[in-house]
């Protein structure tokens, strides 16, 4: 009998002292842990730590390790933190499902979706970042201050932040994903026309361009108008939709005193549709418009001699192979629509943003490390040598003090040389107009796009754009299977009713239809979505 009392205190005796030397190496671990790590300043750490990145390394001309760029070898010079980069290419998707839906997770992950982001972070997959940004952070607590819809913009439905933002806030990127329009200038002047200010004198202009042979070589085979895709799309003509009013931008979502609305059910939506039927019927506008691909568009604009009038393109220097262009065509003021009405042109709300940053997931042991070398990233002029290259490598310092991006190296295009001397999109950063991209970077070859719009685009803009709203998971799962669906009925009856001109007909039918299709829901979701953007916006602008 004393043998067995014996035993069992000698039993908890050998517990107790095991759980207390477990507590005791655990202790000491944090301890060396926190006295490894300087809340400010640099390093980061004392003595060298290892994070884990995946990355999407989507192009084949960037280097296999990421190391082997110098703006990570000099933050790993400044940090003390070594990066083992997880770069699959083009199995970048793939291999982050795989890894969260196994919980083999990296220290850190740059660029998840926002379905990702609302369900993996409500699973507690991926850490809150507010309370470590607002520890341990300068650049994205300034940048929160300064910018407080980037603070909007990143924190998710229920109420934490799960990622870090992304901007790249350039003045060419006020109509992001949408064209602006371009006329022939030349063929103007050798018929002897003016620039049209309204949706009639430029049928007139365009009749003219059709049948007065304005490349003068004998032939027929002048196109007024060309477009690829659907109405509402960059490369369509969204930019004479907007003459309308409908602020044309391709998931038909905008804002009208405070209201969501779907713009294919627009009354002016169906003006802007009919007027397009109108100028198909007289052979106005390219016949292979919904047929063509980009390249076919591509060889119609560049043609010798010159055949295209009109098109909506994101940048002339873009879309034209040759600086001759710049004699021929130029940017199209904004048209006044039926009976003068005035224009409402489509601009971003926060053009540039996006919530591809970084993420931290329940697998960092190290998170005040993670989100201090994040933050690094942030500093003004490191997000402009990540999106774009180094000072004095591909960035040249002009007489004025700003730098600017010269002619590539011979056999080189500018977007393979930017890949190999930056990260570019795949990682974080932020780049604001002021002072990003006015007094560090100027993107010179941008300045006739940004001069146009500041001067006659922005006055017609539309004041209440729809902003980069954050779904829950519940309301992303919805969208996912609603929005295709809506959009791509609505594009499909747009060019049906271009080229056959049935809208009058088919129009009450055709909003039933939307109806069957869950529009009300749609409109349900988005409305919440849009009112609690808004709600944090108006919090954080006032310093909540």
């Amino acid at each position: 009998m004393r043998r067995k009392k014996f035993l069992k205190r000698l039993s908890w005796c050998v517990i107790v002292c095991f759980v207390v030397s477990i507590i005791a190496v655990s202790t000491m671990m944090l301890v060396s842990a926190s006295s490894n790590f300087n809340k400010t300043g640099f390093p980061i750490v004392k003595n060298k730590v290892t994070l884990t990145i995946l990355v999407n390394n989507y192009s084949a001309d960037m280097p296999k390790d990421y190391n082997e760029y110098n703006q990570f070898k000099r933050l790993e010079k400044l940090t003390n933190v070594h990066i083992k980069w997880i770069m699959p290419g083009s199995q970048f998707a793939e291999k982050k499902s795989l890894m969260l839906a196994s919980g083999d997770l990296p220290d850190i992950i740059f660029g998840c979706t926002d379905f990702e982001l609302a369900k993996y972070g409500g699973m507690g997959v991926f850490k809150p970042l507010e309370k470590l940004i607002d520890q341990y952070t300068n650049n994205l607590k300034n940048i929160f201050k300064k910018h407080p819809a980037t603070k909007a913009l990143v924190t998710a439905p229920d109420g934490h932040i799960y990622t870090t933002p992304r901007v790249n806030e350039g003045p060419w990127m006020y109509r992001e994903g949408m064209g602006v329009g371009v006329i022939n200038v030349k063929w103007i002047k050798d018929l002897g026309l003016k620039m049209p200010t309204n949706i009639d004198e430029f049928e007139k202009v365009m009749i003219a361009f059709k049948t007065k042979d304005p490349n003068k070589n004998g032939k027929a085979d002048e196109i007024p108008i060309t477009a690829i895709g659907n109405p509402m799309e960059m490369h369509g003509l969204g930019y004479l939709m907007d003459s309308f009013g409908v602020s044309a931008r391709w998931y038909f979502a905008d804002v009208r005193n405070g209201k969501v609305v779907f713009l294919g059910t627009l009354p002016e939506y169906k003006e802007a549709i009919k007027w397009l039927s109108k100028l198909w019927k007289e052979g106005l506008i390219d016949k292979e418009w919904f047929t063509q691909d980009y390249a076919k568009k591509a060889s119609k604009l560049n043609a010798q001699p010159y055949i295209v009038g009109y098109a909506d393109l994101w940048d002339i220097n873009d879309d034209f192979s040759s600086k001759k262009a710049h004699d021929y065509y130029d940017y199209m003021p904004p048209l006044k629509g039926p009976n003068g009405r005035k224009p409402v042109m489509y601009r971003a709300a926060y053009p540039g943003y996006d919530r591809w940053g970084a993420v931290i997931t329940r697998a960092c042991k190290m998170p005040e490390v993670a989100i201090r070398y994040i933050d690094t990233m942030y500093d003004e002029k490191m997000s402009v040598e990540l999106i774009e290259g180094e000072f004095g490598v591909r960035l040249k310092k002009s007489p004025e003090g700003w730098y600017y991006i010269p002619d590539p190296p011979a056999g080189m295009n500018q977007q393979q040389w930017r890949c190999k001397v930056s990260p570019a999109h795949s990682v974080p950063w932020a780049v604001f107009e002021d002072p990003g991209y006015t007094k560090i970077l100027r993107l010179t070859y941008t300045d006739q796009k940004v001069n146009f719009m500041k001067k006659y685009v922005a006055p017609y803009a539309d004041p209440d754009p729809w902003p980069p709203v954050f779904y829950s998971a519940d309301e992303a799962d919805k969208m996912n299977q609603i929005q295709t669906n809506l959009i791509n009925y609505a594009n499909r009856k747009a060019a049906e009713w271009i080229m056959k001109g049935t809208i009058d007909k088919e129009w009450n039918a055709y909003i039933k239809e939307l109806n069957k299709m869950k529009l009300q829901e749609w409109l349900k979701i988005n409305q919440a979505a849009y009112e609690r953007f808004m709600k944090n916006l108006k919090a954080f602008s006032s310093g909540k």
